[in-house]
């Protein structure tokens, strides 16, 4: 073979090569967007969730401790992806040994440079979320298939004026405090549920008192028909060709099924609340509503259930006397700590029992759910902790659906997380 047709045979290798390395870099930068989602998404995804979990874990337990929450939300995640490569062809242009061909070589780089916001919600944002109470129209979120005995023990401070232990929502409660007998209704409201014996479901309903003076049916045109219906009123005939509006409001009920009307559970449940027996629908209203506020004076109840609800920061500070304080913090006076008569310690964990509980330990503990270091301890939240996990959960829906539309004007904290 002469020189001529080595040459051309090697430059078709080279150019073969050329090709394969171009290819490799080609093929790998439109194969790493899918695959930079598929091998980062799910894990950004779970940091975010366990960063939430134990946020909200550190402000229970800083509550316990009658100290500040603060919140650090983290609205946005920037990822940029590059890819890179380089490739020298070597050609086989040299002194080469027998048989050997020498294509050359390339190098391929992909990286990740996340870019991270961080707002701390601060100032009117925060306290509307934190003080407002919640609504009775929240309590939807049953038939979601929230746990109705989790759910009533930590957002209601008291129905029908049955007490909830309300000093337990008290950063620093002076004497002891017990739930037993509202305890005891809500878990008969549970089991009824959980034989299918009851419903919750919204209808509308109309206000016995009238909204307004009597009006000549005659002049009375669908313009006004519709714009009462825009503002949830109605006309109802009064007689003699008159008219009046009435307030209708979307109403919550508790449905009773036939069966279990008369059951004995309902008629405990009624004792209990101060409620007419017998009936197979019960309204449940928020205490602030204005039908409460005419009630006259004595026991709410008969057939509506009228709910005290608990604002976010109540919640919290309930959830915080879950938190097992360690023995040298209760005795060095760190964490406020209850006394009964006897001057023994009050053991508040009881009112949360069953359904909140945090441990405490001095050294990191593993394989639990959520887990945070304050003041020289590790709390958290046992993996096989159920309940626990479920209230934290309950919590953070809360929480987001509290939220104010306004956006705070506070400063976005921007921190660019990468390789030089």
């Amino acid at each position: 073979m002469d020189a001529r047709t080595r040459f051309d045979a090697r430059l078709k290798r080279t150019v073969r090569g050329l090709i394969v390395l171009v290819a490799a870099v080609v093929c790998a930068g439109g194969c790493a967007g899918p695959n930079a989602v598929r091998y980062t998404r799910m894990k950004y995804n779970e940091v975010v969730r366990d960063t939430n979990d134990q946020q909200l874990l550190m402000n229970i337990v800083r509550l316990r401790y009658a100290d500040s929450p603060v919140f650090v939300d983290l609205p946005s995640i920037t990822s940029q992806f590059e890819v890179s490569g380089k490739g020298n062809i070597l050609g086989g242009f040299g002194n080469q040994s027998p048989g050997r061909t020498d294509l050359g070589f390339g190098e391929l780089s992909l990286r990740d440079s996340p870019t991270l916001s961080y707002h701390p919600r601060e100032g009117r944002e925060i306290a509307k979320a934190l003080l407002t109470p919640l609504s009775a129209d929240l309590f939807s979120v049953v038939n979601a298939g929230a746990n109705l005995e989790q759910l009533l023990l930590i957002t209601i401070n008291d129905i029908n004026d049955v007490a909830n232990a309300p000093r337990s929502t008290t950063l620093v409660p002076r004497v002891p405090d017990q739930n037993d007998e509202f305890v005891r209704g809500i878990r008969l409201m549970a089991r009824l549920r959980e034989a299918d014996a009851t419903e919750l479901a919204f209808g509308t309903e109309e206000e016995s008192e009238i909204s307004s003076d009597p009006i000549a049916k005659s002049g009375v045109n669908g313009r006004d028909l519709l714009n009462a219906a825009k503002d949830g009123y109605v006309y109802r005939a009064q007689g003699d060709g008159q008219v009046v509006l009435r307030k209708r409001e979307k109403q919550l009920f508790l449905r009773i099924r036939d069966d279990y009307v008369h059951s004995p559970e309902m008629f405990e449940i009624a004792h209990l609340f101060h409620l007419t027996p017998g009936l197979n629908k019960y309204k449940i209203k928020s205490e602030l509503s204005d039908e409460a506020n005419r009630k006259q004076a004595g026991p709410l109840g008969d057939d509506t259930i009228y709910l005290n609800l608990r604002s976010i920061l109540q919640i919290m500070t309930f959830l915080s006397k879950g938190v097992c304080v360690p023995e040298d913090h209760a005795v060095n006076g760190v964490a406020p700590m209850t006394r009964n008569p006897d001057g023994s310690s009050f053991d508040w964990t009881r009112v949360t029992a069953g359904q909140f509980f945090v441990r405490s330990s001095k050294h990191r503990p593993h394989n639990v759910e959520c887990a945070v270091k304050y003041r020289g301890y590790w709390f958290y939240i046992a993996s096989d902790d159920v309940n626990s996990r479920a209230s934290l959960a309950i919590l953070e829906i809360f929480f987001a659906l509290q939220e104010s539309d306004d956006k705070s004007n506070a400063p976005l904290l921007t921190l660019p997380i990468g390789g030089g």
